[in-house]
């Protein structure tokens, strides 16, 4: 409400008129009220006196007389002599209540996605706080001071622009894993931080919480990714993205010398990968026998092999170095010759000669010549 003239006849009384639940403020529509006036504040408020554009103080709940300058016939005298359309005493009433209000703030901004990996993404968030007016000269001086027309819905309006303001601000320098997975801590720092800036325009800050955080499908999936292979700089989630690609390139090729060559690639590319150092990560594991699977039964087999232990059948080195000489290189067959320890272990190939006595068990074929063992 403006301070001036109004449509309404003038009276003796000064009181919050027509108060709602809700209503932060009310300002008396006249700015030339009579001596002796009686002003009526509210238990839950308190009211400004203010003459000549000063705050002169505060008038706590209870009845008051008002006595000003505006005394009726040296008005009209000031008026007369000096040309005055508008009395030169100016006195105004603004109450303001002092309990709690609720409030809803929403706000779209960035934040940093995790520790160690600082990438900003967008950041949707939605809650509700809680205040009161506390130091009234503060308050008006602050907010209501340069306002050209007094009203709730105004101080409301700049209530909730400047919290959203805040509470952006704040939530930027904190991280979105951290505010999701504890929104009660994330609402007590976020009071704790913007609290002071509220006590600077007379308003204290009862409560703020942070119902809703929440990011874009895109971004989510990022994250969740990254927390499932976290590292000192996101290295291992790297590694996983290039072995994603590779795993993809070597679906989509066709052939099963292609396919052999990439089973036998994957393994060597996945090992180099994970021997890359990572600063600040100590490797734990120790490096394991290299594997290579079988082309054509999945049998698994030392790298490097010639002939696979489980089905016989060539490595895709061997079917190379086979297709080179255009010759098949099948060791001529030979009897069994009395190799053969007890319980049917080999420590030699009886066909080739080739020590077998490094491996656990004799296998179905050998890897070096493919004969059948068993």
């Amino acid at each position: 409400m403006a301070f001036g003239r109004s449509n309404e006849p003038k009276s003796n009384v000064v009181f919050w008129q027509n108060q709602g639940p809700d209503d932060i403020i009310y300002a008396c529509p006249y700015d030339d009220l009579r001596t002796l006036t009686s002003v009526t504040v509210p238990e839950h408020a308190v009211a400004l006196f203010i003459r000549d554009g000063q705050l002169q103080g505060v008038l706590e709940p209870g009845r008051h007389m008002i006595t000003s300058n505006n005394i009726p016939w040296l008005t009209k005298i000031y008026q007369a002599a000096l040309g005055y359309k508008d009395t030169p005493f100016k006195v105004n009433i603004i109450f303001i209540s002092q309990k709690m209000f609720n409030g809803k703030w929403g706000i779209r901004g960035m934040i940093k996605a995790a520790p160690g990996y600082e990438v900003p993404v967008t950041l949707m968030s939605n809650g509700e706080f809680q205040f009161r007016v506390n130091d009234v000269a503060v308050f008006y001086t602050q907010v209501l001071g340069g306002m050209s027309d007094y009203s709730t819905g105004h101080v409301n309006a700049l209530m909730k622009s400047f919290i959203n303001e805040q509470i952006t601000q704040q939530l930027a320098q904190q991280y979105y894993m951290d505010v999701l997975q504890n929104l009660e801590k994330a609402s007590t720092t976020t009071k704790i931080l913007i609290d002071p800036y509220f006590q600077q325009r007379g308003i204290e800050l009862l409560s703020l919480k942070i119902n809703e955080v929440a990011t874009t499908e895109e971004e989510k999936a990022k994250i969740f990714e990254y927390l499932q292979f976290s590292s000192a700089n996101g290295e291992s989630f790297k590694r996983y993205e290039v072995m994603d690609r590779m795993a993809d390139a070597i679906g989509d090729s066709q052939g099963g010398a292609a396919m052999g060559a990439g089973m036998m690639l994957f393994p060597q590319m996945y090992q180099q990968l994970n021997q890359q150092p990572v600063q600040g990560v100590q490797q734990q594991a120790q490096p394991q026998a290299q594997k290579v699977m079988c082309p054509f039964c999945g049998g698994l087999n030392d790298y490097p092999y010639k002939f696979c232990r489980e089905c016989g059948k060539p490595s895709p080195q061997m079917q190379n170095q086979m297709q080179q000489q255009q010759a098949p290189a099948q060791p001529a067959p030979a009897q069994p010759a009395g190799g053969a320890a007890a319980g049917g272990a080999f420590k030699r190939c009886p066909y080739c000669g080739e020590d077998l006595s490094m491996l656990k068990k004799t296998p179905k074929f050998c890897p070096y010549c493919s004969e059948e063992l068993s």
